[in-house]
C-alpha cells in the first residue's frame, strides 16, 4: 500500500452508487472517474472530430485532470510471443504467430475493451470542497456527451487486478 502511495479508500458519498475516492499517503484524494468509451469505428467523421473537440474542451476547462488508459481484457499475446521466440518447433513457431495475428485482430474490433479514467487529485483535508468539484467535474464530462462514473472500490480493485495481477476474472482482490 505505501508503494502504491494508498492509505485509505474514502467513501464519497455522491450518489448511492458506493463511489469513494483514495486517500494517499502523501495527503492528497485521488478520485477516479471511469469513462465508458463509445465505439468510434461505428461513428462518422464529424462525429468523431467531435467528440476530440468535447474531450480537449474537457481537458482545458479541468487542468488538473490526469488520463490513464487501461486494457480491461487479459493479455495472452506476451506468452504466445516468448513461446514463439523460445520453442524449437517450427510448427509450434508458426501456430504462435497466427494465434498473435488473430487476438490483434479480436483486440482492433473490440476498441470498447478500453477502460479510461480521469484522475483528479484534491487536499485529503478538504472534503467537502473535494466533493463539489468531482461533482462538477463529472457534470461537465457528462455535458461533453461522455459517460462517466465515479470509480468504487471494486472497480478501482479491478483496475489494479488487470494492471498488476493481469486478471480480470480474480473474484476476490483483498
Amino acid at each position: 500500500q505505501q508503494l502504491l502511495n494508498l492509505k485509505q479508500f474514502v467513501p464519497l458519498q455522491i450518489g448511492d452508487n458506493g463511489a469513494v475516492a483514495i486517500e494517499g499517503e502523501d495527503g492528497m484524494l485521488y478520485t477516479y472517474i471511469m469513462l465508458r468509451p463509445d465505439n468510434i469505428s461505428v461513428l462518422g467523421r464529424s462525429e468523431v472530430l467531435a467528440k476530440i473537440r468535447n474531450l480537449q474542451n474537457i481537458l482545458s476547462d479541468v487542468a488538473e485532470l490526469q488520463m490513464l488508459c487501461m486494457s480491461s481484457a487479459q493479455n495472452y499475446e506476451d506468452n504466445y510471443r516468448h513461446l514463439a521466440e523460445t520453442t524449437e518447433s517450427p510448427m509450434v513457431k508458426q501456430l504462435c504467430l497466427q494465434e498473435i495475428a488473430y487476438l490483434d485482430e479480436i483486440n482492433i474490433a473490440m476498441s470498447t475493451s478500453r477502460e479510461f479514467a480521469m484522475i483528479l487529485r484534491h487536499r485529503a483535508d478538504r472534503l467537502d470542497d473535494a466533493r463539489r468539484s468531482i461533482m462538477q467535474t463529472l457534470n461537465l464530462i457528462r455535458e461533453h456527451q461522455f459517460h462517466a462514473r465515479i470509480a468504487t472500490k471494486d472497480s478501482f480493485k479491478r483496475l489494479l487486478a488487470i494492471y498488476y495481477v493481469g486478471d480480470i476474472y480474480t473474484e476476490h482482490v483483498p
